[in-house]
């Protein structure tokens, strides 16, 4: 079932995959917090996927809703140990969420906490 499909949230599908395959989400979480960007683009979530998750994972993963989510993803907002993504699964419909990369746990976000989130991005970035 695609994200386009889901009945449920991607939250609930996507902690499913989280605790389903712990290892590899959290190598490639860590990258995403190592490539030291503050955010990080469709294209660069995608290839840091090719590069860290095995071929042989990429099946496994797509049972689960992740590879979904980041072809969705239209940016990554790294403030470790946090990641938030901006998911947008169809056109008009967006959903955040954010994973912390030392506990693998995530939260739903609210667009005004997305943007916050954001905000604090910005703020560090600033001289």
């Amino acid at each position: 079932m695609g994200l386009l499909n889901l009945g449920h949230s991607v939250r609930d599908r996507l902690s499913n995959t989280l605790l389903a395959h712990t290892n590899e989400l959290f190598v490639l979480f860590s990258r995403f917090i190592k490539q030291g960007k503050g955010m990080l683009q469709p294209h660069q979530l995608l290839a840091e996927y090719k590069d860290v998750i095995p071929e042989a994972d990429h099946e496994n993963l797509k049972d689960g809703v992740f590879e979904d989510v980041l072809k969705a993803a239209q940016e990554a907002i790294v403030l470790p140990p946090w990641v938030a993504l901006a998911i947008r699964p169809r056109h008009g419909v967006w959903q955040y969420v954010r994973v912390n990369v030392s506990e693998l746990t995530m939260q739903e976000l609210t667009v005004a906490k997305y943007l916050q989130f954001k905000e604090e991005l910005a703020k560090r970035w600033v001289f």
